[in-house]
């Protein structure tokens, strides 16, 4: 069988579809299958991580795509919902300077894409046609 890289991609997306869902819906069912105990803020990002690289895949292979546009949705959802986690974290526990550090950075990070993405910026250079 040759594969082509599409195929290599393609399987690897079923694989990250499928890990999002086991750790995003099962993950305390999944842990007590594995070697590695069961903790609901790393099941989470693992989650995440999934959910952003098929983000990633999606974007890139629009037609035309600008890898860079590609890369900030991509990264845009991965800040997005990493920061969420820790903000769920640092409320429920205000002492964790760690989590209010993600969700602050985190933020930053969102902000910067975004802004990045706005074309109506004035003097920001317009995209080729």
């Amino acid at each position: 069988m040759s594969a082509t890289p599409r195929d290599a991609v393609n399987l690897w997306a079923v694989g990250f579809a499928a890990a999002a869902v086991i750790q995003g819906v099962g993950p305390r069912r999944f842990a007590r299958h594995a070697k590695w105990d069961y903790n609901d803020g790393w099941q989470r990002e693992i989650a995440i991580w999934n959910i952003g690289t098929l983000t990633t895949i999606a974007a890139l292979r629009r037609e035309n795509a600008d890898p860079d546009r590609s890369l900030i949705a991509g990264f845009g959802v991965l800040s997005a919902l990493f920061g969420a986690n820790h903000l769920a974290a640092a409320l429920k526990s205000p002492r964790s300077w760690g989590n209010w550090l993600g969700a602050a950075s985190n933020a930053l990070g969102l902000a910067t894409g975004l802004a990045a993405l706005d074309d109506s910026r004035p003097g920001k250079p317009k995209p080729p046609a």
